[in-house]
């Protein structure tokens, strides 16, 4: 949180990652019994932190109960993960054509992870698509020599350093909108240098996502099963309820603003690192909110609580306004599946 936030922040900041330094082995889920317990049975004593504050207003994604008989509950015990309970559903699929070519939405930041990003795109030289890649100034030209090499289609456009990934990413969404592509591949170039084993985090998301074949893969599973919305990569789907950070409000907030009651918004969840497939029709809702550069805050290297962690959060909400579904990258033509994890072994 940046220091102008701070200073507005009438709560104390305190950083909890601290404390559970202290316990040994500590699980997500045992993390969040833990504060529940202190902060239900000893409010007073809390009220005036923000992490109080925060857990206090993302009771609104509290899991529904399961009963303890279910596959699901012992999964989630034992596991710490289960898989979401997905029917088929019936699409007209009159009204959706088969996608061959898609849009990979690509902001850069960092030069070097550019670079990761194009060697592993080269894999994927059967598959078809064009880059449309936003980028702070100054790197355009160094952006445009290390594209030389390649045969891809792609753009560049300027933006500036503010809203993260995700505010570039609603600038040029409607570009490709309106050059027909109805699937888009999300990417960008982050470090997320708080957390943990950070660049095994980078290289599991971009394989699963653009290693070898996972863009046609990508594609067969969109086309096989038109009920897809969003397709994230396994292992990175996270309950709402565990991850909310500093995010609850702003989260409620946008899905209101979205259509959604706060009561549907129990037991949701979403793509930890802003990457993922979807399909047009899954992020229009969040696009017609029409957000500016002023509802972004500045860049100040801010961990959290930005509107950027927010929208992170509810692309799922714009998903669940389209009535379209969620799904992993360990899904096939075959079948759906959507795994969700509740120790996210990337987070603090």
């Amino acid at each position: 949180m940046g220091k102008s936030e701070q200073k507005n922040n009438p709560y104390i900041l305190i950083d909890f990652t601290k404390v559970w330094k202290y316990i040994p082995g500590i699980t997500r889920p045992r993390k969040e019994i833990i504060k529940g317990i202190l902060f239900t049975s000893f409010p007073i004593l809390f009220k005036r932190l923000a992490i109080y504050q925060n857990w206090k207003n993302s009771r609104v994604y509290a899991e529904k109960k399961i009963s303890i008989i279910t596959k699901k509950y012992w999964s989630k015990r034992l596991l710490n993960y289960y898989y979401l309970d997905i029917e088929k559903q019936n699409c007209d699929n009159s009204l959706n054509k088969n996608i061959k070519k898609i849009a990979i939405i690509l902001h850069v930041f960092y030069l070097d992870v550019f670079e990761e990003i194009v060697e592993l795109l080269k894999k994927n030289d059967k598959a078809d698509f064009k880059l449309f890649i936003t980028t702070p100034e100054g790197l355009i030209q160094e952006i445009n020599s290390k594209l030389k090499s390649t045969s891809f289609d792609y753009s560049i456009m300027e933006v500036m350093n503010r809203g993260r990934d995700v505010l570039p990413f609603l600038t040029v969404l409607p570009r490709a909108f309106d050059e027909g592509f109805d699937t888009i591949l999300k990417i960008h170039t982050k470090r997320s240098n708080h957390l943990k084993k950070n660049e095994i985090w980078r290289t599991d998301l971009f394989e699963k996502l653009m290693g070898n074949s996972a863009i046609n893969n990508a594609i067969q599973i969109f086309n096989s099963h038109k009920e897809i919305g969003i397709l994230g990569p396994v292992g990175h789907i996270l309950p709402m309820s565990f991850y909310y950070g500093a995010n609850s409000g702003r989260v409620e907030m946008l899905s209101n603003k979205m259509g959604l009651k706060s009561s549907q918004l129990s037991d949701s969840h979403f793509v930890a690192g802003t990457m993922f497939y979807a399909r047009k029709d899954a992020l229009l809702p969040l696009l017609n909110l029409g957000l500016t550069p002023n509802d972004f805050e500045p860049e100040e290297k801010q961990l959290d609580g930005t509107m950027a962690h927010a929208l992170e959060r509810a692309f799922t909400s714009s998903l669940m306004v389209s009535g379209l579904i969620l799904a992993d990258t360990s899904s096939t033509a075959e079948k759906i599946s959507c795994r969700i994890d509740l120790n996210y072994k990337f987070a603090i």
